[in-house]
């Protein structure tokens, strides 16, 4: 077993194969390489074209900092047409819009 080496082993097979497959031996690798390359790139161009296929602009960012605050953060002026944050029920104005204070549901018959 002293006397063994692998690689001796390896180009002996090698050459003693018939000539398509010495031929094939030649291709493969490099084709292997070279199409594991054009997934990987078709991976990032798919990726990067998925997260800018979003139409539109960015208008809020939320952040979190450090003392686990949450920060809303507007990327447009703001004005009085432009409101900073529409909520889906501002506080009041229900109270406002049926004219009580209770909170309470009235019926008008």
């Amino acid at each position: 077993m002293d006397t063994y080496n692998f690689w001796q082993d390896f180009f002996d097979t090698y050459q003693s194969l018939s000539d398509w497959l010495k031929v094939l031996w030649l291709i493969v690798p490099p084709a292997f390489v070279l199409g594991l390359v054009a997934l990987t790139l078709r991976f990032r161009l798919a990726s990067r074209q998925m997260n800018s296929g979003l139409d539109g602009e960015l208008v809020y960012s939320i952040r979190r900092d450090a003392q686990n605050r949450i920060h809303i953060l507007s990327h447009m002026p703001l004005g009085d047409s432009n409101p900073p944050l529409l909520l889906a029920d501002p506080a009041g104005r229900d109270k406002a819009e049926r004219g009580r204070d209770d909170g309470l549901e009235q019926h008008i018959a």
